[in-house]
């Protein structure tokens, strides 16, 4: 009688079921042609998705730490065979992101790094198994006024306050 080692899970499956994928995976976008890196004006911090079939879906991030997997009790769930059940964590400190890698199969990677744990900047492309998505923070969006403008109000102010004040004891 022939005994067999084999088990239910596909061949190339990682310790989670993921679907193991290689560095060419035609489902990555040639993001050089496709016009994705223009930015995108969010109010709202979030992660857009660049390639099928999750392009051009929002996913918006939660303020501390969002969750990230192919699971259904994830903050953001990846129903792709490549994501692990939880991938990975983007942790929001005051306006500041981060991507942590939570022991994932095929990795978590920012701007085609593989990376454990890294600050996140606007426009950041990020792959995790065979999906990648961009990180909008919504702070570009945000209009604030230059440094120097705010100097020279304070400035203006300041100045009106002494001459009425001046004004005020010599009138008195």
């Amino acid at each position: 009688m022939e005994h067999s080692n084999q088990t239910s899970k596909p061949k190339y499956a990682g310790t989670q079921g993921t679907l193991l994928v290689a560095k060419n995976d035609d489902r990555m976008p040639d993001l050089s042609e496709d016009g994705f890196d223009q930015a995108i004006n969010l109010d709202q911090p979030a992660l857009i998705g660049l390639t099928p079939p999750f392009s051009g879906r929002r996913f918006p991030l939660r303020l501390g730490k969002t969750a990230i997997g192919r699971r259904e009790d994830n903050d953001i769930v990846l129903a792709d065979a490549s994501v692990s059940s939880l991938h990975a964590w983007v942790i929001e400190d005051n306006g500041n992101y981060r991507l942590m890698n939570i022991l994932s199969t095929n990795g978590s990677f920012v701007n085609n790094e593989r990376i454990t744990e890294t600050p996140l900047k606007e426009g950041d492309h990020i792959r995790f198994g065979g999906v990648e998505l961009q990180l909008h923070t919504g702070l570009a969006a945000k209009k604030t006024r230059p440094a120097g403008a705010l100097w020279l109000a304070t400035g203006v102010i300041g100045l009106g306050a002494l001459v009425a004040l001046g004004l005020w004891f010599v009138l008195k």
